[in-house]
Parts: C-alpha cells; sequence; structure tokens
C-alpha cells in the first residue's frame, strides 16, 4: 500500500502540470476511488509478467514514466527510454543500477551518492522532498481539540498482526479517550473496559490527517505514514517491522523526530509503557514537533513540480 500512497500523492502534485495517467494491477475499489480523484485516467493492466511489455506498448514516447517498485530491472528502464520516454524512479532500496533520468527518495537523512547511477541522472532525497497527499500542506489551525488519546497506523493490511498486539498492551493502561486505529485489527483481540477502541479503514488522506490531528500521539511503523506524522505535527512513537523500514528508522531516531523503541515484532509491555509516558511529556512534545517543522516544511510539491517540469 505504501507504493500506491506516494504514487498517488506524487500524481496529485503533479496533477494541474501534467495529464496524469494510473497504471497498475489488480486494484482494490478503495484504490479505484482514490485514483479517480486525482488522476485524468487509469489504466488496468495485467495481472501476470504479460503486464511488462503490455505497459511498453502503451507508451508513444512523449510521456514522462514514473515507476515505483522494486521488481522494474535496469533492462526494463532501458526499455521505457529507448521509446523515448523520461523515466522518473521511485526507489528506496538503491539495490539495481539506475539508468533513469531522475530517483525520488524522501526517506529522512536518504543518501543520494548512494544510488549506482548513470551521470546525467539527478537524485532527489529527504524531506525536501516528501511525497504527501495534498490534505498534508494545509494549516494546522482547525485542528485543535484532542478527541483520541492515540491513533496506531500499522498499514493498510497489517500482515504481522501488530495493531491487535499493540492494542493488548495499551489495555493494561487506563486511557480517558479512545484509541484510534486504522487498518485491520485480528479478530483475537477482545478489550474490556480499561479502553475503548474506535476502528477506521479505508479512509481519505483527509481523514487520517484529521485523525492524526486529533490525537494525542501516534504508534507508527517508520514507513511513508512516519512522513506524514511529521507533516502533521504529531508526536509518535516509531518502530519497524520489516527490512526497508530500517534505514527511515534509524534517521527518525538520530534527528529526534519521534520517540524510537525498535522491532515493533519484539515489543513487550515495559518498554512500550516506558515510551507512551516519555512521548505524552510536554517537553518531549515540543521538542519532537519543533524538530518536525525544522526538517519538513510542507513545501515538497512545489520543488517536485519543479522538477518535473525540468525535465
Amino acid at each position: 500500500m505504501g507504493h500506491f500512497i506516494r504514487s498517488l500523492a506524487l500524481a496529485e502534485m503533479l496533477n494541474q502540470s501534467f495529464n496524469c495517467i494510473f497504471a497498475t494491477r489488480n486494484p482494490s475499489e478503495y484504490q479505484l476511488k482514490e485514483i479517480s480523484s486525482v488522476c485524468h485516467k487509469y489504466i488496468n493492466l495485467s495481472n501476470d509478467d504479460e503486464h511488462y511489455l503490455q505497459f511498453l506498448n502503451i507508451l508513444t514516447g512523449n510521456e514522462i514514466v514514473v515507476l515505483d517498485n522494486y521488481f522494474f530491472s535496469t533492462d526494463y528502464q532501458r526499455a521505457i527510454r529507448a521509446k523515448g520516454c523520461k523515466l522518473v524512479c521511485i526507489d528506496d532500496l538503491n539495490e539495481i543500477h539506475f539508468v533513469a533520468d531522475m530517483i525520488i527518495n524522501h526517506s529522512i537523512g536518504a543518501d543520494p551518492s548512494v544510488y549506482s547511477k548513470e551521470t546525467y541522472t539527478k537524485v532527489l532525497t529527504g524531506l525536501d522532498f516528501a511525497l504527501l497527499r495534498q490534505p498534508y500542506f494545509q494549516d494546522d489551525a482547525s485542528f485543535d481539540e484532542k478527541k483520541y488519546g492515540a491513533v496506531i497506523i500499522m498499514g493498510g493490511t497489517d500482515p504481522l498482526d501488530l495493531s491487535s498486539k499493540t492494542l493488548h498492551i495499551l489495555n493494561q493502561i487506563k486511557f480517558p479517550k479512545p484509541i484510534a486505529v486504522v487498518g485491520k485489527v485480528n479478530s483475537t483481540f477482545h478489550g474490556n473496559n480499561s479502553i475503548n477502541v474506535s476502528h477506521f479503514e479505508h479512509l481519505s488522506s483527509f481523514q487520517i490527517l484529521s485523525l492524526m490531528r486529533t490525537s494525542e500521539f501516534g504508534l507508527l511503523p517508520a514507513s511513508t505514514v512516519s512522513i506524514e506524522a511529521c507533516a502533521a505535527r504529531l508526536p509518535f512513537i516509531c518502530g519497524y517491522f520489516v527490512e526497508n523500514q530500517k534505514k527511515n528508522y534509524d534517521s527518525i531516531k538520530e534527528q529526534e523526530l519521534a520517540i524510537c523503541i525498535g522491532d515493533w515484532t519484539k515489543i513487550g509491555s515495559l518498554s512500550l509503557c516506558a515510551a507512551i509516558k516519555k512521548i505524552t511529556t510536554p517537553d518531549t512534545i515540543r521538542r519532537v514537533t519543533k524538530n518536525q517543522v525544522k526538517m519538513l516544511d510542507r513545501k515538497s510539491n512545489i520543488r517536485l513540480v519543479n522538477a518535473f517540469l525540468e525535465l
């Protein structure tokens, strides 16, 4: 889901200056709804490996192509450029050689020098080029009331069931306000009277932003949602649960943008309770939000539009 969200965020930034077409495989109803709200057209690609050739055959050579996934090879990049297209790759792993005209890696503290690339390839890194949906660029003024004690967002599918695991730990703490959970919650979680859980799925970017700005703090992985939290000026507790989140996690910790607690799959009640106590102190809230403001100025949309216009 992270690839989809950041690609859609880029399309939303560009759709006033470019005709944006979103090509993907087997989208959900939620994804189709979000695509139709942002892009001028949608292309449904084949669900098998034929989609590679199918996409190439659509290209006329006048397009700027944006690729966002880890399975696109260097040879496939070359095939797109051979059509005459400009090519942009969104990538945070730097595991292959890039022949693209531009690479975007909005991970916090990303180092452009680590990429294997052509001499002509531009590399745009860090929060100056954060791929955020439009609501995250708006003013904070209309979100003052803190309705929720915390918001938990572990991703749309949450395959490791971390939301439920976190709720089990939070169940040991008395929260006067409800806990908002975005995404799936395993049916094995049975809350008692110590916490009130409000469950949300398939939210728009504005609805997620609203939850962030009306929550005391967040419990989040070091994925795109952590960058959204920084834009929302949300104090949050951050961990990671897959390897490609580790670099972003290390940078969040280094820049003190959150309270960091390591691997979410190994978090125990004592460490999480200690982190909650820390993230809710006024001094920590002030320090974290000050660092977020310093690192993310909410002007990445302007920079990215200009970068595409220069291609």
